[in-house]
């Protein structure tokens, strides 16, 4: 009798799949500050953030654009941010939404974040725009 071979071996999708983990391993391992300015192209040109992310302004003068992952949103610290962004500046907030502290800050909460999550489960990090 002959059997046809219609089960493949893995190896060329598990190959791909791992060397995807070592990119992503490799962009994990990356600094904060290089992360914070590793911003795509497209988006860049445009103003615009890219998909998962969203913008916030902190800062009093200069108002520094940060693009953040949208899973930040469930932090509990974050989420109080926004809660404060709410109550000082309410929900129509015109060219951008704008958090109540200082550049410093906010970068300081967007790294202990960031090493949490890539203690956790290797998330997304945020960008800076000037």
């Amino acid at each position: 009798m002959m059997v046809m071979g219609y089960f493949r071996s893995s190896t060329t999708k598990s190959a791909t799949a791992a060397a995807k983990q070592k990119a992503r391993t490799t962009r994990e391992e990356l600094g904060l500050r290089e992360a914070l300015l590793d911003q795509p192209a497209a988006a860049e040109e445009e103003g615009g953030v890219p998909k998962g992310y969203f913008a916030v302004y902190a800062g009093e003068e200069s108002r520094r654009r940060f693009v953040v992952p949208t899973g930040y949103l469930r932090e509990p610290a974050f989420r109080d941010l926004m809660e404060r962004a709410a109550d000082e500046f309410g929900f129509a907030q015109a060219g951008g939404l704008r958090v109540p502290c200082a550049e410093e800050d906010l970068e300081d909460l967007l790294r202990r974040l960031q090493r949490k999550n890539a203690a956790g489960k290797g998330k997304k990090k945020a960008t800076v725009c000037r």
